[in-house]
């Protein structure tokens, strides 16, 4: 903008205002320059990763950081990705930034000897201003004053929960936004007391962990958190099939019973499951329930990891007194339908199958799971006894985005037909397809076929392969 003209150039350079962003990847008498114009406007200091061709790797630090101690007073935002850059905020802050209002620092961006600062002694000093904190290899000290001031608290990768950690949030009671992601890397040395105090966060409106190999982590964290029961929240747990003592947790996060909260008196009548994949193939589960919801990974290679998943959903629907569930499926494949069959006896009334046409040659165990309790879908003759179904709170079935067939819809249906009209029970009694591929059959005879049936069919958007199949 300043080499448009003179004038701009002028206008520029005489407005303070212009100049409150300093960025660090970028040389010594330029960063002089910026603070030199910016007067006394508040200041913004940053280092980002990427966000500039030249590194501060190469600056002049020294230099850089006298000119930053002279306008320390100036300063309300800190922001830096480059753990290099530590020594110079550690000078920094013995300078004093009374005004800092948001602290975002690295101090390691991947695991070392070095590990988790869990002192940061360079940050007992006084910082009446400060409201926001993210911390990345790091951990604020427990006896700093600015911790009753805090207002959002980030924890990312690499960290750890330990004692220092809980005392942090302990003392952190204005909290209105906690996100923690941590792993299990470093062996504890130490143990929780069982008479840890609760840590109290009644002003809370977000909470987010996210837990990375990790076993004794959940309950040290969740069994102490004590935040408002109707606020948003989400527990990630990477390896929760690796531990039975997993699933009492995961259960007391989605729906703390008193007297933890005197509130929770009547769970919420709906629930939700998602299966959905997650980067590098594998197959991840979410289950949401009001404002709360835990998600977990499901590893084919972990023993017996079928017989896991069941557990964790029976004791989710369990803790909410058994619940409607509806189910979503994304990209149908065996792994997935092997979910489905373990919840054969869940109280499912919705499910939504999505994304099939990728991946149209492993729809058929998902079906034959939906429909019957074997692994291909039967013929309707060879049911005629059949006295065990699954999935008999099912009311309504999606398929999205889907490359599917009519006739096997109208035969998923179809072949427990009989076995309703003898028990005088109700299934299915609507399908939807939604802009799916559809083949095999004409639309208007599988909706008449559907129809004796007392079942709804409803396509939108949908494509018919064939002749003649309108």
């Amino acid at each position: 903008m300043r080499c448009v003209s003179m004038l701009w150039n002028n206008f520029l350079v005489s407005g303070p205002r212009y100049w409150q962003a300093v960025n660090l990847r970028t040389r010594s008498d330029k960063v002089r320059d910026i603070l030199k114009r910016s007067e006394n406007t508040p200041l913004c200091v940053y280092s980002i990763q990427g966000n500039d061709l030249r590194s501060s790797e190469t600056a002049d630090l020294e230099l850089i950081q006298r000119y930053l101690s002279d306008s320390a007073v100036q300063i309300r935002t800190i922001r830096s990705e480059e753990r290099h850059l530590l020594p110079l905020w550690k000078a920094l802050f013995r300078a004093s930034t009374p005004l800092l209002e948001s602290l975002s620092l690295t101090a390691q961006d991947y695991w070392s000897v070095v590990g988790i600062d869990t002192s940061a002694e360079w940050l007992v000093i006084d910082l009446p201003s400060l409201r926001a904190v993210t911390a990345r290899g790091w951990q604020p000290p427990a006896d700093a004053t600015w911790l009753a001031n805090l207002r959002n608290l980030t924890f990312l990768r690499p960290t750890v929960i330990d004692m220092n950690l809980l005392n942090v949030l302990s003392r952190s009671t204005g909290l209105i936004e906690l996100h923690i992601e941590a792993d299990d890397f470093m062996i504890w040395n130490e143990t929780p007391l069982s008479n840890t105090p609760k840590i109290s966060l009644p002003q809370l409106r977000n909470l987010n962990i996210a837990l990375f190999d990790t076993l004794y982590d959940v309950r040290y964290l969740i069994r102490r958190l004590d935040f408002p029961p109707d606020i948003p929240a989400s527990l990630q747990i990477a390896n929760a099939l690796n531990s039975d003592e997993l699933i009492e947790d995961m259960a007391h996060f989605i729906f703390p019973s008193p007297p933890d909260h005197i509130q929770f008196l009547h769970p919420p009548p709906t629930a939700t499951l998602e299966v959905h994949a997650t980067p590098g193939n594998l197959t991840a589960v979410t289950y949401s329930s009001g404002s709360r919801s835990v998600k977990f990974g499901v590893t084919p290679h972990i023993n017996q990891w079928p017989d896991r998943l069941q557990d964790i959903i029976l004791a989710l629907q369990t803790r909410l007194n058994n619940p409607q569930l509806a189910v979503q499926v994304d990209t149908a494949n065996e792994p997935k339908a092997e979910v489905l069959r373990r919840m054969t006896n869940v109280n499912i009334t919705s499910m939504c199958i999505r994304h099939g046409v990728a991946e149209a040659s492993n729809l058929d165990g998902v079906i034959a799971a939906i429909a019957s309790r074997h692994h291909s879908l039967p013929a309707g003759q060879s049911m005629a006894e059949e006295q065990n179904w699954p999935f008999e709170a099912l009311r309504e079935l999606t398929f999205e985005k889907t490359d599917i067939s009519l006739a096997v819809v109208t035969r998923l249906v179809g072949i427990r037909h009989s076995y309703l009209r003898r028990s005088s029970k109700k299934w299915v009694k609507r399908v939807v397809l939604r802009e799916c591929i559809l083949r095999g059959m004409a639309i208007s005879r599988a909706t008449a076929h559907l129809k004796d049936l007392g079942v709804e069919l409803v396509a939108e958007g949908c494509k018919v392969v064939g002749k003649g199949l309108y």
